[in-house]
C-alpha cells in the first residue's frame, strides 16, 4: 500500500511522524495486550485449578454427609427390623424423614430382594434397583443420568450384620445446585455437569444443539488444562472434571466455566488507562510534529516561492535563520539566486547585442522597431530605417586579416554613435547595420544623416598604425509611407541599399514603389534561372573570331543563351547579375565549359573555343578541377580553350588570382584579357600577368575612324601587345573600314559582325569545317 500523496511537506512530514507513533502505540498495544491475555489465562488457569480442588472437597464433603447420615438410619434397630420384615410404610417413612434432614432431593431403600422403597420418579426406581449391585463392595457414589437430569447418587449398606438392604441419596445436579456451588468459588465461575446421552453424545441442559461438537472436543481433554472457546454465546475459558460413575452407568462430567469477559475485566481499567495515554500522545506527537514540520518546511515553501519568483525573473532573498543544513541551504540559495540573475543580465545583453560591437543586434534591434511603430501608429508620428553596408570592408578584411576587420568594426560603431547620439543604431551581423531615427516628417533630415554617415565613414581609418579606407552605401525607407510592419520597412530599406549599390556605392537612396517590382522581378527570375538548370533550357551560340590578314577562323567566342518558354531567347546581360547574386553562377559557368569542350571537341584541332569566366567562377577554389573535368570530358586540348577574364577579378584578392591564372597556365589553357581598356589598373595587371590576349573594347573600334584618339588608343595597344608577346582581338567590327584600319595597325584578329554573327552549335562546327576545306583548296 502506497502512501497517500501531500501537496505540502509540512502535512507529509505530520503524517508520517504522527503514522509512526500510532504504528509504535499499536505494537505496544498489542505486546501489552498478549501480556494481559497471558496473565489473565495464567490467573484464570490457577483460578480454575483452585475452584476444582475446592468443588472436589465441596464435593467428597457433601458424599460424606450424606453416607454418615446413612449410617445413622442404618444403624437403627428399629429401621432394620421394618427392613428386615418388610415394613415397607416404617421403611418409607424413614428415608422420608432422611431425605428431609440430608436435603436430598430423593431418598430411597432399596431391600435385599430388589425392591425399591420411597418416592422417586419411575425412570430413577427402575436403575436404582441395580445401583447396589453396581458397586463391588456395596456402597459408593456415582453420577447417572435420569431423563434430562443428571443425579448424584450415594449408595450405603444396611447390615445387621449382613447386608440386608441398601439406602440411597439421590440429589438433583440442577441449575440450583451447581449455583450453590458458584457461590463457594472466589471468582464468577459457572458450574455445569454434562452426562452422556443413550445416543452416546454429551448432554448440558443449556447448551444449543451447535455447542454439542465443541463439548465433544472438550470432553477428549477431560483432565486437561483449561481451554478457551465460545459457549452459551460468549468467549469462556472451560475445564472438565470425570466425575464417578457406578459399573455399567453412563459417564458424567463437572464443566467449570469461566467467561473471558469477566477475566479481562480487571485489566479493562489498564487497557482504559493505556488507550487514553496513546490518545494523548498521539495528539502531542501532532503538535509536536506539526511545529517541527512547520519549521523544516516553512524555509522550504520560502525556497519554493524564491524560486518561482526567481523562475518568472524577479529576484526574493530568502531569510536565513539559524546555521543548521536549511541555513546553510539558504543561504547557497541566494548566493545562486545573485548568480544567476547577474547571469540572466548578461545572457539577456548577449542575447540582444552584438559581442563585438556592443550594439544591439537584429533582434534587439526588431524588438524596439516594432515597439515604435506601434507608438507609432498611437501617436501618428513619423519614422526612418537607414540600412547600410561598407563598401570595400571585405578587401581590408582579406588583405589584413579578420583581427584587423573586427576592430575596423569597432571603430565604425563607434564613430556611429558619435554622429548620430540620438539614434537606434544596431549591427545586423557582418559589415551590415541598420539606424532607426525618429521624428522625420519629411526625407530632409534622413538625407542629412545619411550625408554625416557616409561622410564620416569615408574618412580614414587608423588601427594600430595602420590605415583602412572604406565607404558605405545608405538605403532609406520611411514609415509609415513605405510600410508598417517591421518585416517590410527592413526590406524595403534593403531594396533601397541594393539600388545605392547598383549606382555606384557611397550614396543613399530612398525607397521607391518601383524597386519593390524589380525585386519581385529578380526573385522570379531567380526561380526561372533554377527551373531552366533543372530543365536543360540553357544553349550556347558561337561567334567566330577571324585572323586579320588571312580571315581564317582560328576561334570560336561560346555566348550563353536562355530559351525562356515565355520571354524567349534572353541575353546573358540581362540574367547574369542575378545568377551572381544568387549563387547559380558556378553551376551555370560550370555546364557553359562543359558544353563549349563538348562542341569543341569536332571542329578542326586550330579552332579554339573563348569562355569567359566570371569573378565569382574565380572565387571558387574549385575552378581549376572543373576546367579538368570539362577538357577531360569533352576530349579537347588544353591549348585549344581560351578564358576571357575582366580586371574585376582583380579586385577581390589579386594575388590569389594571380595564382590561380598561372594554375591554369601550366595546365595548358591560354588566358585572354577581356575590354582592355575601360578599367582603372589595366596596365598593372599586364605587368603582373602575362596574358596570351589582350581584346580591345568595342568602345575604341566603334570611334576608330572618326576620332584620332581613339585610333591611337588602339595603335597603342596593339603595340604594347606586340612588345609584351600577346596577340590581340578587336571586339565589335562592324563596318569594313574598321576591319581595314585595325589590320592595317597590325590587330592579330577580329570579332564583329561584319566577319560573322553568332550562330548555333551545329552551324558554328559547318562554318569551321567550311572555312577549313576553303583553305585547304586554296
Amino acid at each position: 500500500m502506497s502512501l497517500p500523496r501531500f501537496r505540502t511537506l509540512q502535512g507529509k512530514l505530520a503524517f508520517l511522524y504522527a503514522g509512526l507513533f500510532v504504528a509504535a502505540m499499536v505494537l505496544l498495544g498489542f505486546a501489552a495486550q498478549a501480556m494481559i491475555d497471558r496473565h489473565a489465562s495464567e490467573t484464570v488457569k490457577k483460578e480454575l485449578a483452585a475452584s476444582e480442588l475446592i468443588y472436589d472437597r465441596l464435593w467428597s464433603a457433601r458424599i460424606q454427609t450424606l453416607g454418615d447420615q446413612a449410617d445413622v438410619l442404618a444403624r437403627d434397630f428399629g429401621f432394620r427390623d421394618a427392613l428386615a420384615t418388610g415394613d415397607a410404610p416404617t421403611i418409607a417413612s424413614a428415608a422420608a424423614n432422611l431425605n428431609r434432614r440430608a436435603g436430598a432431593t430423593f431418598t430411597l431403600v432399596v431391600t435385599q430382594d430388589g425392591q425399591v422403597v420411597g418416592d422417586i420418579p419411575p425412570s430413577l426406581r427402575a436403575q436404582a434397583a441395580d445401583l447396589p449391585f453396581a458397586f463391588p463392595e456395596g456402597h459408593g457414589t456415582a453420577v447417572i443420568a435420569s431423563g434430562n437430569a443428571p443425579f448424584q447418587i450415594v449408595v450405603r449398606p444396611v447390615l445387621a450384620p449382613t447386608e440386608i438392604g441398601w439406602i440411597i441419596f439421590a440429589v438433583r445436579l440442577d441449575q440450583g445446585e451447581m449455583r450453590a456451588l458458584e457461590k463457594l468459588s472466589a471468582i464468577p465461575l459457572k458450574a455445569n455437569v454434562l452426562w452422556r446421552s443413550p445416543q452416546g453424545g454429551w448432554q448440558l441442559q443449556s447448551a444449543r444443539s451447535d455447542e454439542q461438537r465443541t463439548l465433544t472436543a472438550l470432553t477428549s481433554k477431560a483432565g486437561a488444562a483449561p481451554q478457551l472457546m465460545r459457549l452459551g454465546g460468549e468467549e469462556v475459558f472451560a475445564v472438565v472434571k470425570p466425575l464417578g460413575a457406578a459399573e455399567g452407568q453412563g459417564a458424567a462430567m463437572l464443566l467449570i466455566r469461566y467467561p473471558l469477559a469477566s477475566a479481562m475485566a480487571g485489566f479493562r481499567p489498564l487497557q482504559i488507562s493505556f488507550l487514553v495515554a496513546a490518545l494523548v500522545g498521539l495528539l502531542l506527537v501532532i503538535i509536536a510534529s506539526t511545529r517541527l514540520a512547520r519549521s523544516i518546511a516553512q524555509p522550504i515553501t520560502e525556497l519554493e516561492d524564491a524560486a518561482r519568483s526567481l523562475a518568472q525573473g524577479d529576484r526574493i532573498d530568502v531569510p536565513v535563520r539559524g546555521d543548521d543544513e536549511i541555513a546553510r541551504l539558504a543561504q547557497r540559495f541566494n548566493s545562486m539566486a545573485s548568480e544567476i540573475v547577474e547571469r540572466e543580465h548578461r545572457i539577456s545583453h548577449m542575447a540582444l547585442n552584438d559581442a563585438l560591437t556592443d550594439l544591439p543586434n537584429r533582434v534587439f534591434f526588431r524588438e524596439q522597431l516594432d515597439t515604435r511603430l506601434r507608438r507609432l501608429r498611437e501617436l501618428g508620428s513619423h519614422l526612418s530605417i537607414l540600412s547600410l553596408d561598407l563598401d570595400g570592408f571585405k578587401h581590408v578584411n582579406d588583405t589584413l586579416g579578420h583581427p584587423f576587420g573586427d576592430k575596423l568594426l569597432i571603430e565604425v560603431s563607434r564613430r556611429l554613435s558619435k554622429i548620430l547620439p540620438d539614434a537606434f543604431i544596431a549591427r545586423l551581423g557582418g559589415d551590415e547595420f541598420a539606424i532607426i531615427l525618429d521624428e522625420n516628417r519629411d526625407s530632409e533630415q534622413s538625407m542629412r544623416n545619411s550625408r554625416k554617415v557616409i561622410e564620416a565613414i569615408q574618412r580614414p581609418f587608423v588601427i594600430e598604425g595602420q590605415q583602412a579606407l572604406i565607404g558605405t552605401s545608405i538605403g532609406i525607407a520611411i514609415a509609415p509611407g513605405d510600410g508598417t510592419s517591421a518585416d517590410a520597412l527592413l526590406k524595403n530599406a534593403d531594396l533601397a541599399l541594393y539600388r545605392a549599390k547598383q549606382d555606384g556605392r557611397g550614396v543613399f537612396r530612398f525607397f521607391e514603389p518601383a524597386l519593390n517590382d524589380e525585386a519581385q522581378y529578380r526573385r522570379q527570375l531567380e526561380i526561372d534561372l533554377r527551373e531552366a538548370l533543372l530543365l536543360g533550357q540553357f544553349e550556347l551560340h558561337f561567334q567566330p573570331i577571324f585572323a586579320a590578314e588571312e580571315r581564317q577562323v582560328v576561334c570560336f567566342e561560346a555566348l550563353l543563351r536562355w530559351n525562356h518558354p515565355k520571354r524567349g531567347v534572353i541575353g546573358p546581360d540581362q540574367f547574369v547579375r542575378v545568377a551572381e547574386e544568387s549563387g547559380l553562377m558556378l553551376r551555370i559557368g560550370e555546364w557553359v565549359l562543359q558544353e563549349a569542350c563538348r562542341r569543341a571537341h569536332d571542329w578542326p584541332s586550330h579552332v579554339r573555343v573563348a569562355v569567359n569566366v566570371s569573378p565569382i567562377q574565380f572565387r571558387n577554389p574549385a575552378l581549376n578541377r572543373v576546367i579538368l573535368q570539362a577538357l577531360a570530358n569533352g576530349g579537347l586540348a588544353a591549348e585549344r580553350l581560351e578564358l576571357e577574364i575582366t580586371e574585376s577579378i582583380f579586385l577581390d584578392n589579386s594575388c590569389d588570382t594571380v595564382r590561380m591564372l598561372h594554375r591554369l597556365r601550366r595546365l595548358g589553357v591560354r588566358i585572354s584579357l577581356d575590354d582592355f581598356g575601360t578599367g582603372y589598373s589595366s596596365l598593372s595587371y599586364l605587368r603582373t600577368f602575362p596574358f596570351d590576349k589582350i581584346k580591345i573594347d568595342k568602345s575604341f573600334v566603334d570611334d576608330i575612324e572618326t576620332e584620332s584618339s581613339a585610333a591611337a588608343i588602339v595603335q597603342a595597344i596593339v603595340d604594347l601587345a606586340n612588345a609584351l608577346g600577346m596577340e590581340t582581338t578587336a571586339e565589335g567590327v562592324e563596318h569594313i573600314e574598321q576591319y581595314e584600319r585595325l589590320r592595317a595597325q597590325g590587330c592579330s584578329s577580329i570579332q564583329g559582325f561584319l566577319l560573322g554573327r553568332p550562330v548555333c552549335a551545329v552551324e558554328a562546327a559547318s562554318i569551321a569545317l567550311a572555312d577549313t576545306e576553303q583553305r585547304a583548296v586554296a
